[in-house]
């Protein structure tokens, strides 16, 4: 698990008594390296069963909170299965606990489940297809994926003499090219979906959010769901992935792809070269950096063709 900011009991059953619930037992979540979340059971005001989510943000202030919480109303409105921030007796969809930005959420049926199979690709692909297709017309400005990669260049110097120099062209290219404007999640590794009697339950985790490629998307997603332990792109898996977007009406041009799947190999070794958020974290901390050294590896000699 990973938690940065731990809380008593009686400091988070004060935070539920502000939205009129009844703290019963917690835990930390196991999943996630980016911030504190803890997983509640409580009772509301009718004495009936609550399972809840509390987030506290380590890097986010509430400006930069605020989109977020718009977009997933809205993606909630639209019956996407993600989860909307909960308003407080003051009408407020985010408080501040241990100085820091909290939101406190429903928590959606499911459980983590990271077994891969062919039909969990294909419904992993529809998913995204659904999330591609959103209006995004009433949602505020979200962050810039472009940003986030440029302050993420500073680790290139970290990386091998031999990958260097291809990667900083790499991403100058990617940098270079205009962005795309489909909402993407921008993260949906196997630890942010939820699966009940094999069936998607919850998409959680939304704040790599924001507009781009939808290519993009698909790239993260398949160098986590579609790759072995080597970090070997498995075909079959691609293609059920990619059967299940179109299927689902999502287009795709091969190409960009190609390139997106090196661009986002390289942006999640980069982040992870980058540490963890906070060095007193307790628990599971930053991921290898190995793990998609080795992925990019493979994506880079593919792109070069």
């Amino acid at each position: 698990m990973s938690v940065y900011t731990p809380l008593s009991h009686n400091q988070l059953a004060t935070v539920l008594d502000g939205y009129g619930y009844r703290l019963l037992a917690f835990r930390a979540a196991s999943h996630g390296i980016e911030n504190s979340t803890f997983l509640i059971e409580a009772e509301d005001r009718h004495q009936q069963p609550a399972p809840l989510v509390l987030t506290i943000f380590e890097t986010l202030d509430h400006d930069a909170l605020t989109p977020y919480l718009v977009l997933l109303a809205h993606l909630a409105d639209q019956g996407l299965p993600v989860p909307a921030p909960l308003q407080d007796n003051d009408d407020h969809d985010q408080i501040t606990v241990a100085g820091k930005p909290a939101v406190l959420m429903p928590r959606l049926p499911g459980e983590h489940d990271f077994a891969v199979d062919l039909d969990r690709c294909r419904q992993v692909g529809a998913l995204l297809a659904r999330l591609h297709q959103c209006d995004t017309r009433a949602l505020q400005a979200l962050p810039d994926e472009r940003q986030r990669l440029e302050r993420l260049a500073s680790q290139l110097n970290q990386l091998p003499d031999d990958h260097r120099e291809g990667a900083r062209a790499l991403l100058s290219d990617w940098q270079a090219r205009p962005a795309g404007t489909t909402l993407i999640h921008g993260d949906l590794f196997r630890d942010n979906l939820l699966w009940q009697q094999g069936h998607i339950s919850a998409l959680l985790d939304f704040y790599n959010a924001c507009l781009d490629y939808p290519e993009y998307d698909l790239a993260v997603t398949l160098n986590d769901w579609c790759v072995d332990s080597h970090g070997k792109p498995v075909a079959e898996r691609e293609q059920a992935l990619l059967e299940g977007y179109r299927a689902q009406g999502g287009q795709v041009d091969d190409s960009l792809l190609l390139e997106a799947l090196a661009v986002a190999a390289l942006r999640f070794w980069l982040s992870r070269l980058a540490g963890p958020v906070s060095e007193h974290s307790e628990g599971q901390g930053s991921k290898d950096p190995e793990e998609f050294a080795r992925i990019f590896q493979w994506r880079i000699e593919a792109l070069a063709g």
